[in-house]
């Protein structure tokens, strides 16, 4: 696993976590982080997923 990667899935984790929390709190604009960090970490992860099956190769 590269370090990167993880950083980037904790990092959109904790984005996505702050958005919820604003969200919750009546925020209607918190949404868009809350998107953003999901989508990121997601991407990040479907990355490392297809880095270790072998069906791309290291960046």
């Amino acid at each position: 696993m590269r370090w990167s990667s993880l950083f980037t899935v904790v990092g959109g984790v904790v984005v996505a976590i702050a958005g919820l929390f604003g969200l919750l709190s009546g925020h209607p604009w918190s949404a868009l982080p809350l998107i953003l960090g999901v989508a990121i970490a997601m991407r990040e992860v479907r990355y490392l997923q297809r880095l270790r099956t072998g069906r791309i190769r290291e960046r």
